[in-house]
């Protein structure tokens, strides 16, 4: 779920979109409502997204993230508070000055801070310059993405796996840990694994 349909909402949703991610937009003016529902085929709500009614409405609980990305501090942490104490499983806010990803932190909310993540990004690629260059798809051919265990991945060794899907494992991810991808390891249904692929 985003709420905050601006310019940060938009292009997240854009990008989700094109991962087929079912996800819910909310914003609560109306012009900014009609020109996004005529972009996307997701679910958009126009209505205020700090009112308790609708917020109660929105069953938070079922939602794998919530992004609280409004042009308001206050309704970002309103809705990043709520969303935390409905159990949502990941909750994402922007937040525009310390104080308040301070706090956040403390609330299990991750912040955004735009400068702080502008200047860690930068910072990264000084640096680890190659890694830097081999995740961006200007530079290289190489894809690094996730995928869940399941169907023809699930039973089979990581040795199996990198061979008949032409990538390479580079973690496995169980109850939230991130193991060493032992080419003997036997992937289980529910795992997630962590890939590396060279796009010819």
């Amino acid at each position: 779920m985003i709420f905050g349909a601006g310019r940060v909402g938009r292009a997240l949703l854009k990008i989700l979109e094109g991962k087929k991610h079912k996800i819910v937009i909310i914003d609560e003016n109306r012009a900014v409502c009609d020109v996004v529902a005529g972009e996307t085929n997701s679910e958009v709500i126009c209505h205020d997204v700090s009112d308790p009614e609708m917020l109660g409405e929105l069953k938070l609980d079922k939602a794998d993230f919530v992004f609280a990305v409004t042009g308001s501090e206050e309704t970002n942490f309103l809705v990043s508070v709520y969303a935390k104490h409905m159990s949502a499983k990941r909750v994402i806010s922007r937040a525009s000055e310390a104080r308040y990803s301070n706090l956040m932190e403390k609330l299990g909310v991750i912040p955004l801070i735009p400068e702080t993540t502008l200047a860690r990004e930068l910072a990264n690629a000084v640096l680890n310059p190659l890694i830097s260059l081999m995740l961006d798809p200007s530079y290289s051919n190489v894809q690094m993405f996730e995928k869940e265990v399941s169907g023809p991945l699930k039973d089979k060794t990581v040795k199996e796996t990198n061979e008949k899907n032409n990538f390479a494992v580079v973690s496995v991810i169980k109850d939230g840990r991130f193991l060493p991808p032992d080419p003997d390891y036997v992937l289980k249904e529910g795992m997630t694994i962590v890939v590396v692929k060279h796009n010819a």
